[in-house]
């Protein structure tokens, strides 16, 4: 989508800027059953709704949306646990619109090949494969695996703390991927860490987006919205987006955020980390999109 945006640089003209909007929808998957057996209860077997799922992604995909993902931790039963399901379910769907579809895997060369594989015969939107960075990471190694997923037209997105990049070969890390996942609640760090992230990659001749986490909790109004906070953290039995930027609050509060990285130069685009997907993700689909879109025209 487009949003017009004043210039980072001086905030005295505006210019249009292409900003990448993606919905997490991890959550849809099966609860682990392990994460009871600490309680002695003995569970039926818990299977992610595909249609459920495939509703969702038809609906990011008519509200304007321009991708969903799938994390590592998505299962499609609770009886098993396997790094895979994310990206075999999203293989399972893709023709559900032309939406881009990203699935994170283990940076390890059988689950690329098979990522690969299935997300190259993606037609009407794009496929994408993402992979967890950390400091122990070789980067050399991932950059032969987005090789192999750049020749069968599959992309790839590395998803990395803003405060391990220092740690990390930037100019090697901007040599392979395509847009860059950051974890960060700071606007000003992220800031930082996109300049330097597209100017390596320019200077290689590429092109690299820098998308920003947020996590949203969205109700009518902000004491409504503050009560879903605390009851999702006491269930949860910890904060839900910590490290991570965040809005709980109002529609307008979420377009707020998202027209302020954007235009202070911290990111290229969001993507959304819904507390409960139903409920936010319709909020981003008929409120948010439609705020973003109204001030961009204005």
């Amino acid at each position: 989508m487009t949003v017009q945006l004043p210039t980072n640089e001086t905030y005295s003209t505006e210019r249009a800027t292409d900003a990448v909007i993606g919905v997490d929808l991890t959550l849809l998957g099966a609860v682990c059953s392990e994460a009871f057996t600490s309680l002695g209860i003995d569970l039926p077997v818990e299977r992610a709704s595909l249609p459920k799922l495939a509703s969702c992604i038809g609906a990011a995909c008519t509200g304007g949306l321009d991708f969903v993902s799938l994390s590592k931790d998505f299962q499609a039963r609770s009886d098993r646990t396997t790094c895979m399901d994310a990206v075999r379910t999203v293989s399972r769907i893709m023709d559900v619109g032309a939406v881009g579809f990203s699935a994170e895997i283990p940076p390890e060369a059988e689950h690329v090949d098979e990522a690969v594989s299935l997300l190259a015969e993606q037609k009407d939107g794009w496929g994408c494969v993402e992979i967890d960075i950390a400091s122990s990471s070789d980067l050399e190694q991932i950059a032969k695996y987005a090789k192999s997923a750049h020749d069968a037209g599959v992309q790839v997105t590395a998803r990395v703390a803003c405060d391990l990049l220092s740690e990390l070969d930037i100019d090697l890390l901007a040599s392979w991927a395509d847009m860059v996942r950051l974890l960060t609640d700071d606007p000003h760090e992220a800031r930082g860490a996109r300049f330097a992230l597209r100017s390596a990659a320019h200077q290689q001749g590429r092109e690299l987006r820098v998308l920003v986490e947020v996590g949203i909790v969205i109700s009518g109004n902000q004491q409504a919205a503050n009560e879903r906070a605390i009851l999702i953290e006491a269930m949860n039995g910890s904060p839900a987006f910590a490290g991570k930027a965040s809005v709980v609050g109002t529609v307008y509060d979420v377009a707020d955020l998202v027209e302020s990285w954007i235009g202070l130069g911290a990111a290229d685009g969001v993507v959304f980390l819904p507390a409960s997907v139903p409920t936010d993700l319709a909020s981003v689909i008929r409120g948010v999109l439609p705020l973003l879109r109204a001030r961009s025209e204005a």
